[in-house]
């Protein structure tokens, strides 16, 4: 067997030429909102500790309900846009209830249809029913707030702030009865809910032999009847069952909402991957601002390499979102301030894969995709997710990871106190060759310093940990 190639380079040789870029700037689609809406809806998925597809599928079963009761266009619109981030509070409201009370995310928010928050609450937490409840009465009026962030108008706002209304006035936040509930409202909870019954089958031959006695279950009670009534003409169809788990793929999706390609602007992905970041950031209390931190000194790195300026506003991008994956690892995980264990270790790991899963479906987002979901990739190959090993991680990838280094040694964590910026730097040499490009260390080095590294990795101080 052929040995590795590993990196030569020393933090105490002499300084060479920064790591040569690789890739020449490439002009590239600009995603609709509409598909960023689709794609990171995946993420919101894997904050509930859902099925993957799970708001997609919502989605679709709400876009096709809206046809059917011949819904105005504004109306689809807001529908469309909801039905994909319905749940887009639920990180931000779940992180501190599920790290007090140990909790994953699932067991808040997987639930029953037809079950309230009262009786969620009793079932999974009944010494500490009020905060449950609480959380999930929150994460609706987050929802809206994150929405409005986005720069959807009131419309979408107020379908996310009534999607867990029911006909018979037994829902939350605000308890409204039958046509008092917004249209919108109504079709994305009616979705939801035939999403719900859906995914509680075994498979899709049984649940659309089961769906029928749900949706009668439903009618009139947590579903508006005419939308009950257009549910059961909708799924005896075959198309109906073949684009549902089609629906699964942004692209396809956002064929419900077709806008203008002139009214596209790049400022959408970078509002979008700004407000994720945020979110994935919140998950652990130790983490705000983390992304945009990454990001900014992921940038000025790269500068200093010579990248040039649009493949630098990609990076960009890339720093914010290259964690959006963390949705998917429990808060309780994050925030525990003792040794992993290997399970929760193996959560942690996946973060990458997840970050890219989100933005490689997205159009003018596959290289970004490939930068995230390479970022804790090693030179001497020890990295995860591919064990991948020098040239052959991108270079985007190793300057994602020198960052995020530097951020997170000079920030707290619950296992540590905040290191200096001199601190960091030598942990940093310390990985210089091995856990990083041994360049871009030197090139790091320099710039924030001035002068050549002289620490060589045998005497670096090293982090007692690095997730």
């Amino acid at each position: 067997m052929a040995p590795r190639n590993r990196s030569s380079a020393s933090p105490s040789a002499p300084r060479s030429r920064p790591p040569k870029e690789e890739g020449g700037p490439s002009a590239s689609p600009l995603p609709s909102r509409g598909e960023l809406a689709a794609a990171f809806s995946q993420a919101l998925d894997l904050a509930e500790g859902r099925q993957a597809g799970h708001a997609a599928r919502v989605c679709y079963i709400a876009a096709n309900l809206a046809e059917a009761v011949d819904a105005s266009t504004k109306e689809r619109r807001a529908v469309y846009y909801a039905a994909l981030l319905h749940d887009a509070g639920a990180a931000g409201a779940s992180a501190e209830i599920c790290r007090q009370l140990n909790l994953g995310e699932e067991a808040l928010f997987v639930a029953n249809p037809g079950q309230s928050p009262q009786q969620r609450a009793l079932d999974i937490a009944p010494f500490n029913a009020a905060a449950v409840v609480e959380a999930l009465r929150a994460h609706l009026d987050e929802g809206a707030r994150i929405a409005k962030e986005l720069g959807f108008d009131a419309s979408v706002q107020q379908a996310i702030a009534t999607h867990h209304e029911r006909w018979d006035g037994h829902g939350y936040s605000q308890a409204l009865k039958g046509k008092a509930i917004p249209l919108s409202g109504r079709i994305v909870a009616g979705a939801d809910v035939i999403e719900s019954v859906i995914s509680a089958e075994q498979n899709t031959l049984a649940a659309r032999r089961n769906l029928m006695a749900g949706l009668a279950e439903h009618a009139g009670n947590a579903l508006d009847p005419a939308l009950a009534d257009a549910a059961r003409d909708l799924v005896r169809a075959d198309e109906f069952w073949l684009g549902l788990h089609s629906s699964e793929e942004p692209v396809e999706l956002a064929t419900f909402c077709q806008d203008d390609p002139a009214q596209r602007s790049p400022s959408d992905l970078v509002t979008f991957a700004s407000v994720f970041a945020g979110l994935a950031d919140g998950k652990g209390a130790h983490r705000e601002g983390h992304s945009e931190r990454t990001a900014a000194v992921a940038v000025e790195l790269a500068e200093a390499v010579g990248m040039p300026q649009d493949r630098r506003e990609l990076l960009r991008v890339a720093g914010l979102v290259y964690d959006v994956g963390l949705l998917g690892v429990p808060a309780r995980v994050m925030a525990k301030p003792d040794i992993l264990s290997l399970s929760e270790m193996e959560a942690m790991r996946k973060h990458p894969a997840y970050s890219q899963k989100v933005l490689e479906g997205l159009p003018g987002a596959e290289e970004i995709a490939r930068w995230v979901g390479a970022h804790h990739e090693r030179p001497d190959g020890r990295g995860y997710p591919e064990m991948l090993e020098d040239k052959s991680i991108p270079l985007e990838a190793r300057v994602l990871s020198a960052a995020d280094t530097y951020v997170a040694l000079t920030s707290a964590r619950p296992y540590r106190r905040e290191l200096s910026r001199d601190d960091a730097l030598q942990v940093l040499l310390g990985g210089a060759g091995t856990q990083h490009d041994a360049k871009l260390v030197q090139l790091f080095f320099t710039r924030s310093v001035g002068a050549q590294p002289a620490t060589s990795s045998r005497t670096a101080r090293r982090s007692r940990r690095t997730r």
